[in-house]
C-alpha cells in the first residue's frame, strides 16, 4: 500500500489506500478459515495413532505462532486495518491543508521555509493542531462536518487498539458512537455502568462494523475535499 503522498491528488491516494482496506478485511479472514478448515479436513483422512486425538495433532502441527490453531487473525486483521485506515486519513488532512494553503517556493527563505515545515511536523503529532489550522488557514471548522462524530470515533477506537490492546477506555466509550458488547458476549458478568468495561472487556471487531469505521473516514475525506474545493 503505497502512502498517500504518492498520489498527487491527496483525495485520489485516500480513496485507493481506504478501498484496499476494505479489501482487507472482506478477503483475507475467509482465506484463513478455509485452510484450517483443509488443514482439519486431511487430518481426518490420515491413517493417524488411534491413542492420539486429532485436536491434538491439529494444534501440534498449527505451532505457537499460530496459537496452536487458534489465533484470532481476524481480530488482528481487523485492528490493523482501523489503525492503518486512521493513519491514512490523519496523513491525508495532513498533506490536504498543505497542498492547498501552505505550498509555497520558500527556496530564497530558508528561515521561513524550516518555520513551515516545523509548523507541519506538529500536524503530524498532535491532532488538535490540525483542527486548529484548518480553521486558522482555511476558514474551515472540522468539528462542524456532519461525519466528525464518525471521524471522533475512529481516532479514539485507534487510540484503544494501539494503546489499551484493544480494550475500552473511558475516551472510547464518551464517543457517541461506541460499540459495546453484546449481552450475551459477557460470560461472567455483566457491568452495571460502562466503567466497568474500561480494561476489563476487548472493543468487538467484525467485518461489518471495521468497513463502516473505513467507509466513515473516507466520507470524512470526501468532505474536506469539497470544503476545500469551496463545495460548501
Amino acid at each position: 500500500m503505497q502512502p498517500v503522498r504518492h498520489y498527487s491528488d491527496p483525495y485520489e491516494g485516500l480513496e485507493a489506500q481506504l478501498a484496499e482496506l476494505r479489501g482487507l478485511v472482506r478477503i483475507v479472514p475467509p482465506l484463513i478459515d478455509t485452510d484450517r478448515n483443509r488443514r482439519w479436513d486431511e487430518l481426518g483422512k490420515r491413517a493417524g495413532d488411534p491413542d492420539e486425538e486429532m485436536i491434538d495433532i491439529y494444534e501440534s502441527e498449527a505451532g505457537p505462532e499460530e496459537r496452536w490453531g487458534h489465533a484470532d487473525f481476524a481480530r488482528t486483521l481487523y485492528s490493523t486495518a482501523i489503525v492503518t485506515a486512521w493513519e491514512t486519513f490523519n496523513v491525508y488532512l495532513v498533506r490536504q491543508l498543505f497542498e492547498g494553503c501552505l505550498n509555497y517556493n520558500f527556496s530564497e527563505y530558508p528561515v521561513l521555509a524550516k518555520l513551515i515545515e516545523d509548523e507541519r511536523r506538529t500536524w503530524e503529532r498532535r491532532f488538535e493542531n490540525v483542527i486548529r489550522r484548518y480553521k486558522d488557514f482555511a476558514q474551515i471548522n472540522l468539528s462542524s462536518l456532519s461525519s466528525w462524530e464518525a471521524v471522533v470515533h475512529a481516532r479514539e477506537l485507534r487510540h484503544a487498539l494501539v494503546h489499551n490492546l484493544g480494550w475500552y477506555t473511558p475516551a472510547y466509550l464518551k464517543t457517541k458512537r461506541a460499540r459495546r458488547p453484546a449481552k450475551e458476549h459477557w460470560d461472567f458478568y455483566i457491568p452495571d455502568t460502562d466503567d466497568g468495561l474500561v480494561d476489563n472487556e476487548p472493543i468487538p471487531l467484525d467485518r461489518v462494523f471495521s468497513e463502516q469505521v473505513i467507509a466513515d473516514l473516507l466520507t470524512a475525506g470526501k468532505e474536506v475535499n469539497e470544503a476545500l474545493r469551496g463545495g460548501r
